[in-house]
Formats: structure tokens, sequence, C-alpha cells
């Protein structure tokens, strides 16, 4: 059986190694942040721990773009961002607790999906042609009767009878 004095000793190193822990993944989140440049470099977002914006720049060549394919390009190197951010914070638990730990299983379990290659498409809408849409077909007038009595003149409608 421990005596008070060796159970508060065991009691002081546990609280001190969670100290150091919580030390360390305090500092290993500090230094998590996440950034991706575009594949032109036009686009650079740079986020914080938990994936919040915290800088985006953009190059002049940013302005040949359209505002579609601008934002898509904008949330696609976001989306890389994030996913560094939220890798490095995995790094930095897994680096306390270990990588078999139940803490890293389930922040990693979270993690976004890799970013895919998308196919190369063409890069600005307004050096595409863009087709007229065909016009409707045209209803043409149908067929007069043969009796067609239309009267131009200036008589009165209403006939004496």
């Amino acid at each position: 059986m421990k005596t008070p004095d060796e159970w508060m000793r065991e009691f002081e190193a546990k609280i001190a190694d969670a100290q150091h822990k919580a030390a360390a993944v305090q500092e290993g989140l500090a230094g998590a942040q996440g950034a991706a440049t575009s594949k032109d470099g036009s686009i650079t977002v740079t986020v914080a721990p938990n994936g919040a914006l915290t800088d985006l720049k953009f190059t002049a060549d940013v302005m040949r773009r359209s505002h579609t394919q601008l934002a898509a390009e904008v949330v696609a190197v976001a989306r890389e961002a994030q996913r560094a951010a939220a890798v490095r914070v995995a790094e930095a638990f897994g680096a306390v607790e270990g990588t078999d730990s139940e803490t890293y299983r389930v922040i990693t379990e979270y993690l976004p999906a890799p970013v895919e290659d998308e196919p190369e498409r063409p890069r600005y809408a307004f050096e595409q042609e863009l087709e007229e849409p065909a016009p409707p077909p045209r209803r043409s007038a149908p067929p007069r009767p043969a009796d067609d009595d239309r009267d131009f003149s200036s008589e009165s409608i209403f006939r004496n009878q």
C-alpha cells in the first residue's frame, strides 16, 4: 500500500506530465496555420489552425478571370490551406499523445479530403465564343378562309336591317 507521500509524488508527477503535454500541444497549435497557393501562383490563402481565413493575396493576373472563376479558385485554394492546417493540428497532437492514441484517431478522422486535381478547363470566359441562342420558330398565321369578308371601309359595323 502506498503512503500518502508516495501517492502525492505520483499525483504531482502526473500533473507535471499533463502540464508538459498541454504546453507542447499549445506550442504545436500556435504554429499550425495552413497556407496554399494556386498552381499559377496568383492566389495565396492563409488560415488559422481552426481553418479561419487570416490572409488572402492576389497578383494582378487574377483580374483576367471572370468573377465565377476567381471565386471557385479562391475556394479551392482555401480548402487546400484548411487541409494543411488540419494536418498540422493533428501532427501537434500526434507528437504529444502518439499517432496510436484515441485523441489522434479522432482528430485525423475529420481531416478534410485531399483536393484532387481537376481536369484543365478554359481559363477565361471572355475568350470563349458565345453562341447566340437560336430564335424560336416563327408561327405562321393560320390560313384565311375563302369567304373572308374583311371590310376596310369606313362604314359602320352595325347594319341597318
